[in-house]
């Protein structure tokens, strides 16, 4: 079937004489004989904007109507949606996935101070330089610490007498940074005689419950002596925290290491179940005599019985400290640390 159109068609598909590049250009922008505006009447710009407008607003819509369903869903939740688990487990439960992998399985650690710069992993103190003068590490540690200055009402007070697995209630524990010592407070070992602080802060997990070795325990062979000596001495339950140098070499030279107020990490601040304002414990390491002008790897290591003795979830840091023309050099640098 043939289909004619009338003469006002075969009007408009005449070909538009050529009048150069720029007057072809204005007769685009403006087309007095035809009335168009960028080559569209005024009705077909009227149906266009028409068009758009029903488009963007059912768009606009169905992404409104996603956002609300996701935010209300989400603000229901009192854990993270997908979570890692020392089990493997294969069910789907409508408010969590669990992933298995038995690396993940409990929190790992974090020191602070860590790397300032963004650019470089070296943090560097001197008393030469303005910018690297032990003022700035002294105020990353005090901002740090900030945190921890809460309302202490807000915080169960007395939870350091229960025990981890009875411990559910809405009140998180209240964690007194001034057991940390010299370490709560500046400059935190940062000027001379320099024995730096480092704090080991211990990092959140949704409902893991530490199984912690006591006085009782058969240890492991590979734990440290000394730190066998405070299991066995211990009538508190902890998840126990060594440091030493990672070889012969750095243990040489890291010298004394002092931990504020234990090696160890209050059970009772376990498990985190998504308390608000909940305060991570944290031991203080402090170096009193290292070897100046060497680089010693300090690696420290979590103990209990549900951290694979294969995945103890070390932290890795190296510390130096040298004297050049009144410049002190800390050097500290990350590897293997589980989640932040």
């Amino acid at each position: 079937m043939v289909i004619l159109h009338d003469e006002e068609y075969y009007k408009s598909r005449i070909p538009q004489p050529d009048l150069g590049p720029l007057r072809n250009f204005l007769r685009f922008i403006w087309d007095n004989n035809r009335k168009t505006f960028l080559d569209r009447t005024a009705k077909e710009w009227g149906q266009l904007g028409i068009f758009y407008l029903f488009f963007f607003a059912v768009l606009g819509s169905i992404f409104a109507i996603q956002m609300k369903i996701s935010i209300d869903y989400v603000s229901k939740l009192d854990r993270p949606f997908f979570q890692y688990s020392g089990q493997i487990t294969q069910s789907i439960s409508a408010r969590s996935v669990r992933l298995s992998r038995s690396a993940f399985g409990s929190p790992g650690i974090v020191f602070k101070p860590n790397s300032i710069s963004a650019v470089s992993p070296i943090i560097a103190v001197s008393n030469l330089l303005s910018s690297t003068r032990p003022d700035r590490y002294i105020r990353a540690l005090s901002d740090f610490l900030q945190e921890y200055h809460k309302n202490m009402s807000d915080y169960d007070l007395y939870c350091q007498n229960k025990h981890a697995k009875t411990n559910h209630n809405k009140k998180p524990c209240f964690f007194y940074i001034k057991s940390l010592g010299i370490c709560s407070k500046p400059p935190y070992g940062y000027t001379k005689p320099f024995q730096p602080c480092v704090l080991i802060k211990y990092n959140k997990r949704f409902d893991w419950i530490p199984e912690y070795y006591n006085n009782s325990s058969n240890l492991p062979d590979h734990m440290p002596d000394k730190l066998k000596k405070a299991v066995r001495e211990s009538t508190k339950p902890y998840i126990w925290l060594s440091c030493d140098g990672a070889n012969n070499v750095d243990k040489e030279h890291i010298g004394e290491i002092e931990y504020i107020p234990y090696p160890a990490f209050p059970v009772q601040y376990f498990p985190f179940t998504g308390q608000p304002g909940y305060l991570s414990p944290i031991v203080a390491l402090k170096f009193r005599n290292l070897t100046r002008n060497r680089l010693v790897t300090v690696e420290c290591y979590l103990w209990a019985y549900n951290i694979e003795q294969r995945h103890r979830y070390s932290l890795d840091f190296q510390i130096m400290t040298g004297k050049t023309r009144e410049k002190t050099y800390w050097q500290f640098t990350i590897s293997n640390n589980s989640f932040v």
